[in-house]
């Protein structure tokens, strides 16, 4: 189970939205060049920075949980018995799980109503765009079941295979310094 979460939260998910994270910045470079320098924008450039926008949205969402980088406010639970604490992770978790559901199957039924539209400029089945919806929801669903399964058996939740922010950003200040020699 750990391993199939590492696969598919921390190497496929964490790739695909670096990947549209790219996209959608080289689609408003291209915007901004050409309605700087040609005075003629790509019409496409738009609408696709839109759409792998809401995907990088709902994606990053998911990592986010993954990661437990989620705005929280722990002042109550700080105050909490151990039991309480054990209870109030139990009830996070059970609504993470609840939202997830909730998203994933409202996302499937609005792709059932809007599937066969296209979108104005590139002609692309909506469903796709909509697709992030539902695919963001059930991974979030699932997440959080593990969460509260590893939380129950007192498993510890090991989200190690991944740079912490703090040594992401000291990376790149290592970098810049470098830079400037």
């Amino acid at each position: 189970m750990e391993k199939f979460v590492h696969i598919v939260y921390d190497k496929i998910l964490t790739a695909l939205i670096k990947v549209i994270g790219i996209v959608m910045v080289v689609c408003i470079l291209a915007q901004i060049i050409t309605r700087t320098f040609l005075k003629v924008p790509f019409s496409w450039t738009d609408e696709l920075a839109r759409f792998t926008f809401l995907w990088f949205c709902f994606l990053g969402g998911v990592i986010t949980l993954r990661y437990k980088l989620h705005l929280g406010i722990d002042f109550i639970e700080n105050k909490m018995s151990e039991k309480g604490k054990f209870i109030n992770r139990i009830f996070a978790y059970s609504m993470s799980i609840a939202f997830g559901l909730f998203v994933g199957i409202l996302g499937t039924r609005l792709m059932g109503i809007v599937g066969n539209q296209l979108t104005p400029v590139m002609r692309i089945p909506m469903r796709f765009v909509y697709l992030s919806l539902p695919l963001s929801g059930f991974l979030n669903a699932f997440l959080g079941l593990y969460q509260l399964y590893c939380h129950i058996t007192g498993k510890p939740y090991d989200v190690s295979f991944q740079e912490t922010p703090k040594e992401v950003l000291e990376s790149v200040a290592e970098a810049f310094n470098k830079g400037k020699d």
